[in-house]
């Protein structure tokens, strides 16, 4: 009786903290009225128009994907127990709240977004705050009595936190082959070398995190195939002469006087592709209807800020020195913002694209 009520009184002190941050959102960040500014008047037809508010609501899923980013950098170099985990859970919520700020300025936040951002948060706050707690003790344990001598287990699973960064750029995280991995884990990190306590507790506290999302991915796999998210993108250029017909992932699909419309795919190929065109001369006037666009930047120590308003700023734990400036900016103005960008030695990160 007495663990019943335990319990009981654990989940309900879980539950409140969990839902806090949504709370604070909802009555401290989210505007009351649209901001009344004189509306753009897109070229692209309505059927590929996409809301202006996109464009804010797209970043914190993003954001998740640079914290994996820094933390296959940051666990390969200086191992899992020197990653700022606790400080990634704030930087989600307080980014979200600027986000946010922008986006219900501009229009309506719907429903589905809310409770995409919000579950993708409290999933995220709990596995920071959860592997930040252990890695921070028992992990920072294990590792200073190995000497900081990497086990096979250690070179998998970082290997696996590497290969997963890379692939969530393009694929929804919950497509990553969690069980598969875990399989490959206890037939391929062999049993001979490395310290026999940190061997131990790394095939334990790795096999339970796989094992995890691996049961989550297919929860979240199910639920997602319910609305299936658009693969690709129009926008509205200047400048594409015929030499970009060879271009395999742009195709002209209208010419507008001085004007092309283009489609191409969507999420991290689409930054690339930007920075092609940009690099190539070409000018971007409109994305999915809209005339300003939400981008990253990552600047080298030492750099000003460049172009666009400014919105959030982060160090990147990837690359001590380095931060990254978040902007919105004119969609007329982004090409010219990536070449300036090359010539600095900064990178246009991502373009969050509706």
């Amino acid at each position: 009786m007495r663990f019943g009520l335990f319990a009981l009184a654990a989940l309900s002190v879980g539950l409140l903290v969990a839902l806090a941050p949504i709370a604070w959102i909802e009555s401290s960040c989210m505007k009351a009225q649209v901001d009344d500014v004189t509306p753009y008047q897109p070229v692209l037809a309505p059927e590929h128009r996409r809301p202006e508010t996109n464009t804010f609501v797209t970043y914190p899923e993003w954001l998740i994907v640079h914290v994996y980013e820094d933390y296959a950098a940051v666990s390969r170099t200086r191992g899992e127990a020197a990653f700022p985990y606790f400080s990634s859970i704030d930087r989600y919520w307080s980014n979200l709240c600027v986000m946010t700020q922008h986006a219900s300025a501009r229009g309506e936040i719907t429903g589905d977004s809310k409770a995409m951002l919000y579950t993708i948060g409290v999933s995220f706050s709990v596995e920071m705050a959860v592997k930040g707690s252990y890695e921070r003790t028992i992990g920072w344990l294990t590792e200073a009595l190995s000497g900081n001598e990497a086990t096979p287990e250690d070179v998998f699973a970082r290997s696996v936190a590497e290969d997963y960064a890379v692939f969530i750029v393009q694929r929804p995280w919950y497509e990553y082959p969690f069980g598969k991995k875990l399989r490959v884990f206890w037939t391929d990190a062999g049993w001979s070398e490395g310290n026999l306590v940190r061997k131990l507790e790394r095939r334990i506290s790795v096999s339970l995190e796989f094992g995890a999302k691996a049961l989550y991915a297919q929860a979240i796999d199910a639920l997602a195939g319910l609305s299936p998210s658009p693969l690709r993108i129009r926008s509205v250029v200047r400048g594409l002469d015929p030499g970009w017909a060879s271009e395999p992932d742009v195709q002209r699909v209208e010419k507008l006087a001085d004007w092309q419309v283009i489609e191409t795919p969507r999420y991290r190929d689409f930054t690339h592709i930007v920075r092609r065109l940009a690099l190539g001369g070409v000018d971007l006037i409109e994305i999915a209807g809209n005339d300003e666009v939400f981008v990253t930047l990552l600047l080298p120590p030492g750099a000003p800020e460049t172009g666009g308003e400014p919105l959030i700023t982060a160090q990147v734990s990837a690359r001590p020195g380095w931060h990254r400036s978040g902007v919105l900016v004119k969609v007329a103005e982004l090409a010219a913002l990536v070449r300036q960008l090359s010539t600095q030695g900064g990178e246009l990160e991502h373009v969050y694209e509706y």
